[in-house]
């Protein structure tokens, strides 16, 4: 028993920084950053992006969805290059 008690604890200690890494940057992750993140990491990154994107005049009436769909494609083979810069060649 003490031993699973041990264990939940190292989990949840090891889980948390992972929870709180909920804040995306955009003027800073790359195209790569973008499309090699997990599931959870790409959804946070889609919601940061579509909230930095609303007042744009091209981009700012899309879904997050379609804001994802954009991402995606105009990301796809630019590892170097900055999403916020792939999405103003939109």
């Amino acid at each position: 028993m003490v031993r699973i008690f041990a264990l939940s604890v190292a989990f949840a200690t090891l889980a948390l920084p992972a929870l709180a890494e909920d804040t995306v940057d955009t003027a800073t992750v790359t195209c790569e950053d973008y499309i090699k993140s997990g599931h959870n990491l790409m959804v946070a990154m889609e919601a940061a992006f579509h909230e930095a994107m609303k007042n744009d005049p091209k981009l700012g009436s899309l879904s997050q969805a379609a804001l994802s769909d954009v991402m995606y494609k105009n990301c796809t083979g630019k590892t170097d290059t900055k999403v916020i810069d792939a999405l103003q060649q939109q």
